[in-house]
């Protein structure tokens, strides 16, 4: 069985990212609103659109987000109301643990900058991400 990489944008992302950030079924109305959409017609052709390629789910006529593993958007979560890239949370773990190690160890410095290295590339493309997601948020 073949994959497909689905990637979206724009008015799609928008929507996306809207009911992502919320994480609770949401009506066609209250997502035109919350997106910046200009119809509710068109709130609605983008949340089937997204229902038909996996980012979300229909049920009782309200619209949940769904993260589909097969596409690049895997990469961003709902979380406490913002939309995150799963990055961050790593970064922040990790650099939780170089601290704590710093301070319980006392470690020679060559091991805190080896530590540093790697935390330090999950933060430039976390952020990075959180940026680009910005600009649909």
């Amino acid at each position: 069985m073949s994959s497909r990489i689905v990637a979206i944008s724009g008015n799609l992302a928008k929507v996306y990212f809207t009911i992502l950030k919320h994480g609770r079924p949401m009506g066609v109305r209250e997502i035109q609103r919350l997106a910046g959409i200009s119809s509710s017609g068109s709130a609605k052709y983008y949340l089937d659109r997204l229902v038909e390629l996996g980012f979300a789910e229909r049920s009782s006529g309200k619209y949940v987000a769904k993260v589909n593993k097969d596409s690049l958007m895997s990469v961003y979560i709902g979380l406490l109301g913002s939309i995150v890239p799963r990055l961050i949370p790593y970064a922040v773990f990790s650099t939780v643990l170089i601290v704590a190690y710093f301070f319980l160890v006392k470690p020679p410095l060559e091991n805190i900058v080896v530590a540093l290295v790697p935390t330090t590339l999950l933060w430039i493309e976390g952020i990075r991400l959180a940026r680009l997601a910005k600009k649909y948020t």
